[in-house]
């Protein structure tokens, strides 16, 4: 891979958190139908959710490690980066945003929300802060890094922490993520 140093350089990345893959619901939700051990029951309502479309474009972690990840285009705009989903199908070239209501990370025709990287070294990562190999990341949208929730066994991204219930002990953190670039884009 011949990369440049250009630091408003587009380029090509896998997302990963707790050493599984970020993906689209409907990524999971397909690899899910592979699986020989579904019940009859998992396997219709996996179905149904595919057909029925809902809630199929969310950001979400793979059900295992070795689940093909999601590849996501960076391309520096003003003070941050928009985020596209490169994947065949209906979802190929559409941008990362905040679902209003739910807070959600969603796929969409949206372009309006610039997200942000920062790493130990900055708050403000570019092309060239990133590009020697796998790094650590918080990634954030206007101002507010996203967290890892898990609702009715579902894993998503949102832009506020997930507790509930408003007591200090149930705090989240922000998500880590690794990082690795797969290509610099033109």
């Amino acid at each position: 891979m011949s990369i440049n140093s250009n630091k408003n350089a587009s380029f090509l990345a896998n997302l990963f958190l707790e050493g599984r893959p970020v993906v689209l619901n409907q990524q999971r939700l397909k690899s899910r139908l592979r699986d020989p051990r579904l019940t009859r029951r998992e396997r219709l309502d996996t179905e149904v959710s595919l057909a029925s479309g809902e809630g199929v474009n969310y950001l979400t972690l793979a059900d295992h490690e070795d689940d093909k990840p999601l590849l996501f285009k960076f391309v520096p705009k003003d003070n941050g980066f928009a985020v596209m989903t490169i994947l065949k199908g209906e979802y190929d070239e559409r941008f990362l945003s905040v679902a209003q209501g739910t807070r959600h990370v969603v796929a969409g025709d949206d372009r309006n929300n610039l997200f942000s990287l920062s790493n130990g070294k900055t708050t403000a990562a570019n092309f060239t802060d990133l590009q020697k190999g796998p790094s650590y990341v918080h990634l954030g949208v206007a101002g507010r890094l996203l967290y890892l929730g898990l609702e009715g066994g579902k894993h998503y991204f949102k832009d506020a922490d997930p507790n509930a219930t408003g007591h200090d002990a149930f705090n989240g953190t922000p998500a880590v993520f690794v990082l690795k670039i797969v290509a610099q884009s033109e």
